[in-house]
């Protein structure tokens, strides 16, 4: 039985019997500071105190948030708003391309995970049946990053069809921890130059810092159109932000970038104060030496993944919800997707509270799994 949780502080859960629980699921990713960071809690507190409506007129909160971007995203992108989830972000983004290319056709790599809606679902993966049939026919859907064909489809495809955007989620933490590979992800950026089709990264999950550098695309050498930022961004707080090159259409009459919760004041709060807090934790460091530990303790398991982002590939999917039971008696909480399980360890972790954590892990798939 799963346990009702009844407070939480850095990486543990407090259930209301009082045991305590490992997070290494930190709400899917969302809290990357750690549970009732103090530095957040403050800001939300002053700012509902000050000033929580929705709305277009300034009250300071954005340009705080501002600001704080401003020495985060790399020279020569700009934000273009903070948005309420990490789909209405990817929606925005996809908005700015069409108008921009004047295009409509887009594709996305299987297996990867941009929101729920229609066309940002279809990006990744075909529709369920249960509730849906067909799919939207401007989006297409190239081969999974493991698939040796992904290169020939995007060129094929690039080949035939005026496309508007290729939507990348660098690392597929719902398909299994794959990366985009460094020929496919430069022959992608060689092929946007000359189509002259927008590339948009949804680094919902892999920024700010939780695969090492500040953005994917820092590591990969490359410079997206577009970049969608997600999950920690406000520490648990629900949001997402768009941050476009300059140059990039956001006109507001050809892109509609607003929406009634755009630029929320509670979310500007929440997007400042992390983003205040990493620039004064040294995240890359902590990083560096949580995929250490990782690696040490589970490397010789079916293990994909950097950072403080990973996916533990199961050899029997049939007895998950075993290991996952198991690994909940043993005071550690995953989150977890059909055959595998997730690792997002938030920034706080000490080293050793991660490697016990880790230990466990491997006792408990050594008794699963055999």
């Amino acid at each position: 039985m799963q346990p009702l949780i009844e407070s939480a502080r850095g990486a543990t859960l407090i259930g209301r019997d009082g045991r305590k629980y490992l997070d290494l699921s930190m709400g899917y990713g969302s809290v990357w500071l750690g549970h009732g960071d103090p530095a957040v809690a403050c800001a939300l507190q002053a700012q509902l105190a000050r000033y929580a409506a929705p709305g277009y007129l300034a009250s300071g909160a954005l340009e705080t948030a501002e600001a704080a971007f401003s020495t985060l995203l790399p020279a020569g992108y700009f934000l273009g708003g903070i948005y309420s989830t990490g789909m209405e972000a990817v929606e925005a983004a996809l908005r700015a391309a069409w108008a921009h290319t004047g295009r409509l056709d887009l594709a996305g790599f299987a297996g990867s995970e941009h929101g729920r809606s229609f066309v940002a679902a279809a990006l990744g993966a075909e529709p369920a049946a249960a509730y849906m049939s067909g799919e939207p026919a401007f989006v297409h859907r190239l081969p999974g990053f493991a698939e040796p064909s992904a290169a020939a489809a995007l060129e094929r495809l690039a080949g035939e069809t005026a496309l508007a955007a290729v939507v990348v989620e660098p690392i597929q933490m719902t398909g299994g921890g794959h990366a985009i590979g460094a020929a496919l992800c430069e022959r992608l950026f060689a092929l946007a130059r000359q189509k002259g089709f927008a590339v948009i990264f949804d680094e919902a999950l892999t920024a700010p810092y939780r695969c090492g550098a500040r953005f994917y695309g820092e590591l990969a050498g490359q410079a997206p159109d577009i970049l969608v930022l997600g999950k920690g961004l406000g520490n648990g707080f629900p949001c997402a932000a768009v941050a476009l090159r300059r140059g990039f259409t956001w006109e507001r009459s050809q892109v509609r970038p607003s929406s009634t919760f755009w630029n929320h004041p509670l979310a500007c709060a929440a997007v400042a104060a992390t983003l205040g807090e990493l620039a004064r934790l040294d995240p890359a460091r902590k990083v560096q030496a949580i995929e250490a530990v990782v690696r040490e303790t589970l490397g010789a398991l079916a293990l994909r993944g950097r950072g403080a982002m990973w996916c533990l590939s199961l050899p029997d999917a049939a007895r998950q919800a075993a290991f996952v039971a198991k690994l909940f008696e043993e005071g550690i909480v995953v989150s977890y997707y059909p055959g595998c399980i997730r690792l997002l360890p938030p920034l706080c972790i000490e080293p050793g509270e991660l490697r016990r954590g880790c230990e466990t892990i491997q006792a408990a798939h050594a008794d699963t799994f055999g």
